[in-house]
């Protein structure tokens, strides 16, 4: 039998601890490729130089974005102002034919700009209400470096900086004969952000660009692989090779509007996103075919990834809280740049960046992570087994049950997106997080599929609604692992216990215990579903009593009290309505005050999960010692 934990041997949960887990994940960060700029002199074959110019760019600020930073922006056609929607009239413009981009593409996949420059006859001038204005004539776009995919910059006629692209799609249509970059974020420049006296609008995501120019292909050049490794692929997951996808950076957390209802003000934030196929030529190739587009193979569906994201708090005591969960973003195009082997189509008729080959690394930005189009609800998708039904979905209700096309999709303000309320992101010595993942069918490891920075949220001034997240370093894996590392000693006073079966999924459970003095004791648990699909729908300290009365604390994501978990005692239980399970990709806090920790057990029930049995037990820390303890030390079904 095991004896309680010595009183001095309980740490109390302090922020210092962050300091150290936060050094610790920062280990584990995926590298990303540094620098995206492709040095002439570096590219041995000069075929593999080609060049893009003159015609057309489109603007589609978002005016949700515009409204929050008081701003407006006129061209000679048209005024476009802040409003509660997610689309705007683009600004369509010209580019003028003397000029061109030019950029690597070996056997036609673009790989990176080389030099060269575009210049659009747009003139424009940016408003900030009550205050200065910007105006130009022209903007010339060139290629810029960054840490990790291409992006490009635009001056004005005299030099001043403009805006900043980031996560470009690029297709390149050799029949079409044509480049088209597209759904690419355009940030504020700092400079053009002093000229507008708001410094604090630096990096802030305004809208995206598309540009289409036309393709020049020097004579003699590779436009397709041909045999070799690609002779053998696709090799899928369902043929018994090994599918691995992380997500290896975030580098833009950006509000993109703000919501006011009878419960507050809420904050709309988004993400980019980047990922590769961490598998070599020995891996799976891993399906990336759009919603509605057909069947395609392997799975004679439109199998694709989903994103979700997801914000939590720590305050000062250290306890932790989701305060902010997203719907889910269908993938639809990977970049695949940087590849082991890009094998283009696969042999597969419209699969061309539709297939994430070895090695390949894909990027989407916040504008298309918060697209309308691409951004549902998340309880469409099995995060286990990674299947969603495009027909009768949330993205196709006309008629009823769905005809196989998309009809509808995530319009109104606030519908489907990540809202986070106001208050909650001005707590005092509070940290914040953002994670975000990816769920793949056959991913052989979830938690390389998603990852975390420490943000800061600061009200900008000069905006009444604008808000800006300065990003601490990217950690690969699940945020409860940096509240309570999975290793952590229960000595210590924290433990975190993991869950897994293949036909029911992950969870995990984290617990932080603070000595209060006088033999009473703080305990936060946190319990994270990844991909139960069936929910969790209780939560039950086996032999805890004595809880000192009023400590108890239950907290979920959502403002909603009429859907939070009740409380029994005698064990003290925590249970969900029926239909309100802990649906997956939330983390639930519950708290409490008692005697000292002790390992003891805590029964996680899982909601309607086709006949297996619906109670797990845990072992971990708990207030008293349980009178029967597990037999194998870890988890199993409950008698």
């Amino acid at each position: 039998m095991l004896n309680a934990i010595p009183k001095h041997c309980v740490r109390s949960a302090g922020r210092f601890w962050f300091v150290l887990m936060l050094a610790f994940f920062a280990l584990l960060s995926v590298p990303v490729v540094a620098g995206s700029l492709v040095e002439r002199s570096a590219v041995s074959n000069p075929n593999e130089i080609w060049s893009a110019w003159g015609g057309q760019a489109q603007f589609k600020f978002a005016p949700m974005v515009l409204r929050d930073l008081q701003l407006e922006i006129s061209t000679p056609d048209q005024v476009i102002k802040g409003a509660l929607s997610y689309t705007a009239e683009p600004v369509q413009s010209r580019i003028a034919n003397l000029g061109s981009l030019t950029f690597h593409a070996p056997f036609g996949h673009f790989e990176g700009f080389v030099d060269g420059r575009l210049t659009i006859n747009q003139p424009m001038t940016m408003r900030l209400q009550g205050g200065r204005e910007v105006s130009w004539q022209t903007m010339v776009i060139s290629a810029r470096e960054t840490e990790d995919f291409p992006g490009l910059q635009l001056h004005d006629g005299n030099g001043n900086l403009l805006f900043t692209t980031a996560n470009i799609h690029v297709y390149v249509d050799q029949i079409a004969n044509q480049l088209t970059m597209e759904r690419m974020d355009v940030s504020i420049a700092a400079e053009l952000a002093r000229r507008l006296g708001q410094p604090a609008f630096a990096g802030q995501y305004i809208g995206e660009m598309v540009l289409g120019s036309q393709l020049n292909i020097p004579g003699g050049a590779l436009t397709e692989v041909r045999g070799g490794t690609c002779a053998d692929r696709p090799k899928w997951p369902t043929e018994g090779f090994v599918a691995d996808v992380g997500l290896t950076n975030m580098n833009s957390i950006q509000d993109v509007g703000t919501l006011s209802t009878a419960q507050g003000d809420f904050e709309l934030v988004a993400p980019s996103s980047s990922l590769i196929n961490l598998q070599g030529l020995d891996g799976a190739d891993v399906t990336w075919f759009e919603k509605f587009t057909g069947t395609f193979p392997p799975y004679n569906t439109d199998q694709h990834p989903y994103l979700i994201w997801n914000m939590y708090r720590v305050d000062s005591s250290g306890r932790m809280e989701q305060i902010g969960r997203s719907g889910i973003k269908h993938a639809f195009f990977t970049v695949n740049q940087n590849c082991t082997v890009n094998c283009g189509d696969g042999g597969i008729p419209g699969a061309g960046g539709h297939i994430l080959w070895p090695g390949c690394r894909d990027t989407y930005p916040v504008g298309n992570n918060d697209n309308p189009g691409d951004i549902g609800p998340r309880d469409e998708v099995n995060p286990l087994t990674g299947v969603f039904v495009s027909t009768g979905s949330f993205f196709d209700q006309i008629p009823p049950g769905g005809n196989g096309v998309q009809d509808n999709s995530s319009t109104a303000p606030g519908e489907n997106r990540m809202q986070v309320l106001t208050d909650d992101l001005q707590i005092a010595d509070a940290d914040y997080f953002f994670e975000s993942w990816y769920v793949i069918r056959d991913d052989s490891n979830i938690f390389n599929s998603m990852g975390f920075n420490q943000i800061t949220p600061v009200n900008n001034p000069g905006g009444s609604d604008s808000w800006s997240y300065s990003q601490g370093a990217f950690n690969v894996g699940a945020v409860i692992d940096q509240w309570v590392a999975p290793a952590t000693d229960p000595a210590s006073g924290s433990q975190n216990v993991a869950f897994f079966s293949p036909s029911v999924g992950h969870f995990k459970l984290a617990v932080r215990t603070t000595d209060l003095g006088g033999g009473l004791f703080q305990y936060d648990y946190m319990l994270m579903n990844f991909d139960v699909n069936a929910g969790i729908a209780a939560l039950t300290f086996d032999g805890v009593s004595g809880v000192e009365p009023g400590s108890i604390n239950f907290h979920d994501v959502d403002q909603d009290t009429g859907n939070d978990w009740s409380v029994s005692t005698g064990p003290l239980r925590f249970a969900a309505a029926p239909g309100e399970q802990m649906p997956w990709g939330n983390g639930y806090t519950f708290s409490f005050v008692a005697g000292p920790p002790v390992l003891g057990t805590v029964t996680v029930s899982i909601g309607d999960s086709g006949g297996i049995p619906s109670n797990r037990r845990i072992e971990i820390l708990t207030a008293t010692l349980p009178e029967v303890l597990l037999v194998d030390g870890f988890e199993s079904p409950a008698p």
